[in-house]
């Protein structure tokens, strides 16, 4: 399979998408032109400033444009929709993805507990970590899990938690939802600060945000926002080390115009994530507890690299009171070396494990295209926000791995640097994914109520090329999803919606007849009510019932992929985000969810609850900040999380056999700004709670330790 060349793979695409959208502004125009009469104009009270996208003071969001890719009120929205404010994030000190959603009711971020590599999320109880994380509105794809990502907080403005089916907008998506990282975007006015954190597992870090216009005229801003960190971690031998450099440009020389580049380069060196028997973690083992930082590879093998790079755009004009155009494009590429020695069983005397040698060599090479076009209009009593929208997306992956034996190890006395033996190839795919969808959305407002429909139309296709065999697999597919919404508005801030959506996500291989599989469906009802009495006061209350079908599971007799599995989840959220009085900002969360398998081709599984999601979460933070006398400047941050009995994933049996017992865990911060220079102390898992993070078939996880960080930071 001939791979194109970065710069064909960029323009090909990128001029088919230009085209057509200017038939579509083409279009709309002359559609003006012939009807303008019969429209009542209304007024647009926007400029190119995508409210969405800029800074939000403090811990609530109002408008969201993930929800909806238009500038919307989250309470007109009728889908749980979370924001993770910058301010939550640096408050937090949270210094991966897992450890954002930390207080994000219905979304669990450390599926796997002490992860340094990459992040593993899921959603109302299913997986979205290779086809629901996002970055600025566009897929970050991760087929087969051939690579995979972890972005870096401190370069988010904001990141969006979107629940449920999503496919409207976004196309192949899975039943859970979406995490859209929002970067940091260029400001008119000058931000400038330097921080500079040290703390436990011999943590160094560094890290910047510059900000501001490079001329008088005020029509051109520059960012930059960078990072370096040099650190260990609980586990012995495994570090976790990042470079991160974000810049980016925006040009607005009207009010009705702005282009943006986007542009992130980073550079990951961290080792895996271990696994331990079930003896000496879950259960007893007569040699007592197996140490939660004992490294099970072998020392100088090991190893995870992660070089991700990015370079993108958004371009908003407003050509009048009713039409806006956007084009939003990203090329990127993302390779991972993963090389990792790990245990696969325990020896009758409960202290010697067999190992294996797992290595994963993965690229992906993707472009993403979304052009669209945002129209205005009344109809009577009714106002109208239309969107017309063209995505495409362009993926080209490769994925070599390699698996053999290698040595045993005494888990309770290691013993390293035996010899590692070469490993024999068992994978080595190259891939092609093309996929261009078609989406029409109306938010309809009329009086108090705001009713929101949608459909979009996917077609993709996709090629797979075993380099070991010489054969090609190939698949084409062809969607349609939808979603409707109604939500009523009354004026003490309470906004009751109920809403349906769909989701598809091809999969892929054939089954028993060679057939290929069709694409795994989702739908969802959600019933709810939304609260906000001032901008920075978000309550949020949700009940939904989710499905997924035609999910691939594992014929029990004859080993062989079938498409019978069908999910069902459904649970309450609650969440409220804001301000409760003058210096005192307020998260509160929790999670009921329900989710069990109720088709799969294994009768036993029937009737079990889904892996890794826990019946009940809970979490609770809050910070107050002093304000005037002698105590001005200092702020105070405390916060419990409570994480509920999960069950792990038990591959030939019944998931209740595998229990994960429940753990309530602390955290907590003090800063103190004194104008241009902030010193801060952040702590979490403040009590230093041992536990297990998850367990699967014969192996467990711990979770995170205690971790103290202090740090100073320069504004100027």
């Amino acid at each position: 399979m001939k791979t194109p060349s970065n710069t064909d793979h960029l323009l090909k695409p990128s001029g088919l998408a230009l085209a057509i959208a200017g038939c579509l502004l083409s279009s709309v125009l002359q559609a003006q032109e012939t009807d303008v009469e019969e429209l009542d104009a209304i007024e647009v009270s926007a400029d190119a400033s995508n409210s969405g996208t800029t800074p939000i003071d403090g811990y609530a969001a109002d408008t969201t444009v993930t929800g909806t890719k238009t500038a919307t009120a989250i309470t007109e929205t009728p889908q749980s929709i979370t924001t993770v404010t910058a301010d939550e994030i640096k408050d937090q000190n949270a210094a991966n993805l897992g450890e954002v959603l930390r207080y994000t009711a219905g979304a669990r971020g450390e599926t796997f507990g002490f992860e340094p590599r990459t992040t593993f999320l899921r959603i109302r109880g299913f997986d979205v970590a290779t086809s629901g994380i996002f970055r600025d509105g566009l897929k970050l794809s991760n087929p087969n899990f051939a690579a995979g990502y972890s972005l870096e907080p401190y370069g988010a403005e904001r990141i969006d938690v979107l629940k449920g089916p999503s496919s409207i907008l976004y196309g192949q998506a899975g039943p859970g939802g979406l995490v859209n990282y929002v970067s940091k975007r260029p400001t008119f006015d000058t931000r400038r600060e330097v921080r500079v954190e040290a703390g436990t597992n011999e943590l160094v870090q560094g890290q910047f945000d510059i900000s501001g216009a490079v001329n008088d005229s005020d029509t051109l801003a520059l960012r930059l926002v960078g990072l370096v960190r040099d650190s260990e971690t609980q586990v012995d031998f495994v570090d976790d080390d990042r470079k991160y450099l974000a810049p980016s440009l925006t040009w607005q020389p009207t009010d009705a115009t702005r282009f943006t580049v986007l542009a992130h380069w980073q550079y990951d060196d961290t080792q895996p994530s271990q696994r331990y028997p079930l003896q000496g973690t879950l259960e007893p083992n007569p040699n007592g507890k197996i140490p939660d930082n004992r490294f099970t590879g072998e020392p100088g093998f090991d190893n995870y690299e992660r070089r991700e790079n990015a370079l993108g755009y958004e371009f908003e004009h407003i050509i009048n009171d009713q039409v806006t155009v956007r084009q939003n494009v990203r090329n990127y590429r993302n390779d991972v070396d993963d090389q990792t020695i790990y245990t696969t069983s325990l020896l009758p005397d409960q202290r010697t494990i067999t190992r294996a040698r797992f290595d994963s060599f993965g690229r992906i090479d993707g472009l993403n295209v979304d052009n669209q076009v945002e129209i205005g209009f009344n109809t009577g009593a009714a106002d109208h926000t239309v969107l017309v929208g063209l995505d495409h997306q362009d993926i080209d992956v490769s994925s070599r791995q390699f698996f053999g034996a290698a040595s045993n190890l005494d888990i309770f006395e290691p013993q390293y640097g035996a010899a590692v033996a070469d490993a024999p190839i068992f994978k080595d795919d190259e891939g092609e994914l093309k996929q261009t969808g078609v989406y029409l959305q109306d938010q309809i407002r009329w009086d108090r109520w705001t009713l929101s429909l949608g459909g979009r139309y996917d077609n993709a296709r996709s090629e797979t090329l075993s380099n070991l065999s010489g054969t090609t697999a190939s698949r084409d597919d062809e969607e349609f999803s939808g979603r409707a919404g109604v939500t009523y508005r009354f004026d003490n801030g309470l906004s009751p919606y109920i809403s349906y959506m769909e989701s598809f996500l091809p999969t892929t291989g054939t089954d028993a007849n060679g057939q290929p599989f069709a694409p795994e469906t989702a739908h969802q009802y959600e019933v709810g009510v939304k609260y906000q009495p001032t901008s920075r006061t978000l309550v949020t209350l949700a009940y939904f019932d989710l499905t997924r079908e035609d999910y691939l599971t594992t014929n029990p007799t004859s080993f062989l992929s079938e498409q019978k599995g069908e999910a069902r989840s459904r649970g309450v959220e609650l969440e409220a985000r804001g301000q409760l009085a003058m210096g005192l900002e307020l998260i509160a969360s929790y999670a009921y969810t329900d989710a069990e398998i109720t088709e799969a081709s294994n009768p036993v599984e029937e009737g079990e609850p889904l892996e890794y999601t826990p019946e009940h979460e809970a979490s609770l933070w809050s910070k107050y900040a002093f304000s005037g006398g002698p105590l001005h400047g200092l702020s105070l941050g405390a916060g419990v999380r409570y994480t509920g009995d999960s069950n792990g994933a038990l591959f030939n049996g019944p998931n209740s056999q595998l229990e994960v017992p429940s753990v309530t865990l602390v955290d907590a911060s003090i800063t103190y700004d004194i104008g241009e220079v902030a010193l801060g102390l952040h702590a979490q898992n403040l009590l230093d709670k041992d536990y297990v993070g998850t367990a699967f078939d014969s192996s467990a996880t711990y979770g995170l330790r205690r971790e103290v960080t202090g740090s100073v930071t320069y504004r100027f």
